[in-house]
């Protein structure tokens, strides 16, 4: 056996013959995790981690590549070390354990017990470690070995021995004097510890960095570590202190514009201290995204926080959001934060450099092991890895189900400033996968801050049991911020209400609403008219098109245009109807509920769907937002559609037609909680904002006796439902359990139908697409072009997967794609080549409409 045989490979080279070893790559990531933790001093010192132990032990993770199922991959190797034969003679390929990630895990556990750490921790950080592709196996306190390993005697390599000897270098490179920690099944500090080991991994797979040569010289793998999370744009850097609240929110392009914070600012300024849990209860329009980051600047700034994740109920709100987010860190990192910004698309379109680990043509070993460290850095999912994310909180609360990499997110959340907006926003069962997130962000040293308009009392001590919450039902208490923190609650923080303003409700049959939003669009007034599907705002706004002449714009929004179409929407019709007023015309905006919350839009007249009070209020919100000298109309008012039934008429119903009477709606929001809406709403002549809000949300959602039966039906059916979904929820966040695809929404939103990626082109020949925004881009199942998935994602939307047939396999598009995806060609006259499970329902694509689904039959999407 030559000498070769000792050298084990851990990457190949691009013409698939061994490149680095797998003793080369365990200390390149255990130096680049060694480097991320330098970047988190204070977290280190809450967990009370030695960083050499920790070094050692992520380094250890690929020791399982020293085994005959892994090593058989690399034909080359095989044949420089004389073991093709015996690798064919002995079936090593169905003999052999091929996960190295399980052989890690099982060599691992033997050496810590073996070095003097406890029985306890030694399994289940060895189960951690092991865990780096993103699946976890269950830890076995009396040890653990892969099925059918092989003997010494089938090959004449030591396995065994290799492996030990490969542990015992890495530890002593990390650790020349000893050391130890302590784990438990339960400790927050374990699934941390899995994900800066996958973290590692993924960057420690950079070939740019980490040269993948036999390498017969030392390079320096902490300089090239800090060199790659620099250039990555990990390392943040130090914070402008001492900036005041109208350095961080004035408006410099005014001179003599001076912002003063407001009482919501103040107080949350005062409360939020360090790590914890705190909830900022205040109206629309008061500040408290302002707030929030008021808070995050002192935190920053005092080096309690390590970064920020500003969580939103959806993509919509977040890209909107994320501008905000911008102009604020460019204020507290004036000349280095422009590529540190991280939200649901920036990937699209800033010039970062992204993370590329070594390509191999070796099955799990590694092609799917680049593209999935690839699509971390490259997707929505890179928002929380970076110091500075916006996105939706879906990214978040996978870190607490089981997801494959749920601790990567738990790890990329640790220690920051995370600010969940909109929380109201949520049924029992992502409500309740809230609840969950804020316990383990806690532990994590993480300060949550929790926004809302609209919740009611009971919500709040859902999310806050330990906080000082108000008892009674005085409405003076609200505005109001309660909170926790390791030490114990904090005092509750009443805040003086502001002043209350008027506005009108009425109820109008949809051509009467047609007809006023028409007539104020040609006085000059914004109208904005909230739909609550797809379908229903591409029928309002084909209503409105056949009505009015050009004399004034008529846009919609609505989530399946292709990206690089709704982002030129939005930004027009956020100016349109924004503060500036730069561009504010007579004009008509048709939305689905993308615009209700979290996005700085300003009416002057609202037409809405029924919807739940809570959306009703934030959707107020939309509405005479701003301040202006002059306006078309005396006052706000808030027109809400007639249902085709009347409140008496709907008390005699059963639960089933009422249901039907109701329509679309609801198969979007609940029943019962429409009726209970109906009810409080129907019998109101005006609204006084916020004095009313904290009555309304407890007159919808409070008990009521005396229901008629088919209400009384609805509630028993949405008691039982949400007792379903709590029960669900606390099943999917038993992480032992079996991994399920990461992708957002799937394991989030439980009534959220799986969705497929559709990407949109003129034509297809071979491999080389037209795509609908005239760029041109060449498939490649093997090598990965950033330019050209740029391309693809950006005429990229999602379309339900229960209206396809079918959904093929495109191998060459899931290179640029996560999930199922597929590629829709548009003819000339609209139509979209998909086959659809249902004859009858076809695809198109409009400019002005955006993707259409024509159907006989509306089946609850």
């Amino acid at each position: 056996m030559s000498e070769l045989a000792r050298y084990f490979w851990a990457k190949t080279l691009p013409e698939s013959t061994p490149g680095v070893s797998v003793i080369d790559h365990m200390k390149d990531v255990g130096f680049v995790a060694q480097a991320l933790m330098e970047l988190v001093p204070a977290l280190l010192e809450k967990f009370k981690f030695p960083p050499s132990v920790i070094s050692a032990l992520v380094a250890m993770h690929d020791v399982g590549k020293i085994s005959p199922g892994f090593q058989m991959q690399c034909a080359t190797w095989l044949e420089e070390n004389q073991l093709t034969k015996i690798c064919q003679n002995w079936v090593w390929d169905s003999s052999m354990e091929g996960n190295h990630g399980k052989v890690s895990h099982a060599v691992i556990q033997s050496y810590l017990s073996k070095i003097g750490f406890n029985r306890n921790t030694s399994t289940y950080v060895s189960a951690a470690i092991g865990a780096h592709h993103g699946r976890l196996n269950r830890p076995n306190e009396r040890g653990y070995r892969p099925e059918k390993a092989t003997s010494e005697s089938n090959s004449g390599i030591p396995w065994e021995a290799e492996q030990i000897s490969a542990l015992a270098q890495v530890w002593s490179t990390f650790v020349p004097q000893g050391g130890s920690i302590s784990l438990n099944s339960d400790d927050p500090r374990l699934w941390w510890l899995a994900g800066l080991t996958t973290v590692a991994d993924w960057i420690g797979s950079d070939a740019r960095y980490f040269i993948p040569s036999r390498r017969d010289e030392t390079i320096d793998s902490y300089a090239a570590a800090k060199q790659a999370i620099q250039d990555i744009g990990f390392s943040l850097p130090p914070v402008e202190l001492g900036l005041k609240f109208n350095d961080l929110f004035g408006d410099s392009n005014k001179l003599g514009s001076f912002w003063r914070p407001n009482d919501v600012q103040l107080a949350a300024f005062e409360a939020i201290e360090g790590p914890g849990v705190y909830i900022v209860e205040a109206p629309m329009g008061m500040g408290k995204t302002e707030a929030a980051l008021w808070a995050t600047y002192k935190l920053l700034g005092t080096g309690v926080a390590s970064g920020m994740y500003f969580a939103l109920p959806t993509q919509a709100t977040s890209n909107r959001i994320h501008l905000r987010i911008n102009d604020f860190l460019l204020r507290i990192f004036p000349d280095q934060i422009n590529s540190r910004l991280a939200h649901a698309n920036s990937w699209l379109f800033d010039k970062q450099l992204l993370l590329n680990p070594g390509q191999t043509q070796f099955k799990e070993s590694s092609s799917e092991d680049a593209r999935v460290g690839r699509d971390w850095f490259a997707s929505i999912k890179r928002a929380l890895l970076y110091p500075f994310g916006v996105g939706t909180v879906d990214q978040a609360l996978l870190g607490v189900v089981a997801a494959k990499h749920f601790f990567v997110r738990q790890f990329a959340l640790a220690g920051k400033v995370v600010i969940l907006d909109e929380v109201h926003s949520y049924d029992l069962y992502t409500g309740t996968l809230i609840d969950e997130l804020i316990r383990s962000l806690e532990k994590l040293n993480c300060t949550v801050i929790i926004l809302s308009a609209t919740l009611s009392k009971r919500r709040v001590k859902q999310l806050n049991p330990d906080a000082n919450v108000p008892d009674s039902t005085d409405l003076l208490d609200y505005p109001l911020i309660t909170g926790r923190t390791s030490s114990g609650p904090i005092a509750a923080r009443h805040i003086p209400q502001p002043e209350s303003r008027a506005v009108k409700v009425n109820f109008i049959s949809e051509q009467i609403a047609i007809e006023r939003a028409v007539t104020l669009a040609e006085k000059g007034g914004s109208v904005l008219w909230i739909a609550n599907t797809i379908d229903e705002a591409q029928r309002i706004y084909r209503l409105l098109q056949s009505t009015i002449s050009d004399n004034f714009p008529l846009g919609l929004l609505h989530s399946r245009f292709p990206f690089w179409q709704r982002e030129i929407l939005e930004t027009e019709w956020m100016i349109r109807f924004g503060k500036s007023g730069e561009t504010r015309c007579g004009s008509i905006l048709v939305s689905t509920q993308i615009v209700e919350q979290s996005v700085d839009l300003d009416a002057d007249l609202l037409i809405s769907e029924l919807a739940p009070s809570d959306m009703l209020i934030q959707r107020i919100g939309r509405l005479w937002r701003h301040k202006r000298n002059v306006r078309p109309v005396d006052e706000p008012c808030i027109s809400i559609l007639e249902e085709s039934s009347s409140l008496t008429d709907f008390r005699e119903m059963s639960a089933a037609k009422i249901k039907n009477a109701l329509g679309k709606k609801a198969y979007v929001y609940d029943p019962y909680i429409l009726l209970r809406t109906l009810n409080v709403w129907r019998g109101l002549a005006e609204v006084q904002v916020p004095r009313d809000i904290r009555a309304l949300i407890e007159r919808t959602y409070g008990e009521l006796d005396g229901e008629p039966e088919g209400w009384t039906e609805l509630a028993t059916e949405l008691t039982g439902s949400e007792f379903a979904k709590k029960m669900v929820a606390q099943r999917n966040s038993n992480i032992w359990q079996v991994a399920l695809e990461d992708h957002e929404g799937v394991q989030t939103r439980l009534n959220e139908r799986p969705t497929v990626a559709l990407v949109l082109c003129k034509s297809r020949i071979n491999d080389e697409l037209i795509l609908l925004n005239e760029s041109r881009v060449k498939l490649n199942e093997i090598d990965y072009n950033l330019p050209d998935a740029k391309a693809i994602n950006k005429n990229m939307l999602r379309i339900p997967r229960h209206i396809l047939s079918t959904v093929p396999v495109d191998t060459k598009l899931a290179n640029y794609i996560s999930g199922q995806c597929l590629i829709g060609i548009v003819t000339q006259s609209g139509q979209v080549d998909i086959t659809c499970r249902k004859e009858g329902t076809k695809i198109t694509y409009d400019k002005n409409l955006g993707i259409v689904i024509n159907r006989d039959s509306y089946d609850g999407e």
